[in-house]
């Protein structure tokens, strides 16, 4: 059954027709240039904390990962 559903329905988008997307353009915007590109301002890290600060926020979450490991899952089921 799911594949004469997916059959009749690649059918029927075979004979879809398509709108014609060449008359969408005016002439002036295809005679028009092609944009300048410009770079993109290089991503810095702006971290506001120090290596301790960071250091102290991984010590932190693993802590916490350890303390969920712990959880008896089927208990609060």
């Amino acid at each position: 059954m799911p594949r004469l559903l997916l059959l009749s329905w690649l059918t029927l988008i075979g004979c879809t027709t398509f709108p014609a997307l060449d008359d969408a353009i005016s002439d002036a915007a295809r005679q028009a240039p092609y944009p300048t590109l410009q770079p993109l301002p290089s991503i810095t890290a702006s971290g506001s904390g120090t290596d301790d600060t960071f250091e102290a926020r991984v010590a932190a979450l693993q802590a916490r990962a350890e303390r969920l490991r712990q959880i008896d899952i089927a208990a609060l089921q």
